[in-house]
């Protein structure tokens, strides 16, 4: 096995930082292939694919639509392996939106923003604190700098992100004279 740094500066929920390590084979010999892991993808992959809701802020109305999208750009991400660039790409294959409320909905839909928007939920009581999350499911594949061929990379790679934590209100209504009393009446 070769452990090292990969040099790799990624992006993450909390600031920018360093991929620390990467562990795959060392370069085999003639006639034995190189395999890289989906564990092993895991640790470059640390981004998510994005989570946005709408409408932002800490709060949302109960009984009026939360919607919520991502980004379903493929990923690329380099490495190195045993000297040799190692090049994988990871596509996101499916979505689970866990709404806070004990529910969720998995799909492969990666939703659109507002107005065409396309995964929504619909809270039904007042709550505090409430935060979403979702995990993306990611399918990868690695090519090696001298070879052009894609491999698959055996397994399954997810990532999850969550919201900043938002209050479901219930808006309500009252009728006043204010408006009767403000022109004389």
């Amino acid at each position: 096995m070769v452990c090292g740094l990969t040099g790799q500066m990624v992006a993450g929920a909390s600031g920018e930082r360093s991929v620390s390590r990467l562990c795959l084979p060392t370069r085999p010999t003639e006639g034995v292939p190189l395999v890289v892991t989906a564990s092993d993808v895991s640790t470059l992959l640390v981004g998510g694919s994005g989570l946005v809701r709408q409408p932002p802020g800490d709060q949302v109305i109960v009984t009026k639509d939360l919607i919520v999208h991502t980004d379903p750009s493929p990923r690329t991400l380099a490495t190195t392996l045993a000297g040799t660039p190692v090049t994988v790409t990871a596509t996101p294959t499916s979505y689970t939106w866990s709404w806070g409320d004990a529910t969720s909905t998995t799909t492969t839909d990666p939703g659109q923003p507002y107005p065409h928007q396309t995964v929504t939920h619909r809270y039904q009581k007042r709550d505090k604190d409430v935060i979403v999350s979702l995990t993306t499911t990611w399918s990868a594949t690695y090519t090696l700098a001298d070879d052009t061929t894609a491999h698959p990379v055996t397994g399954t790679i997810t990532t999850t992100e969550t919201s900043t934590p938002f209050n479901l209100i219930r808006l309500t209504s009252v009728l006043t004279d204010d408006a009767e009393h403000a022109q004389g009446h």
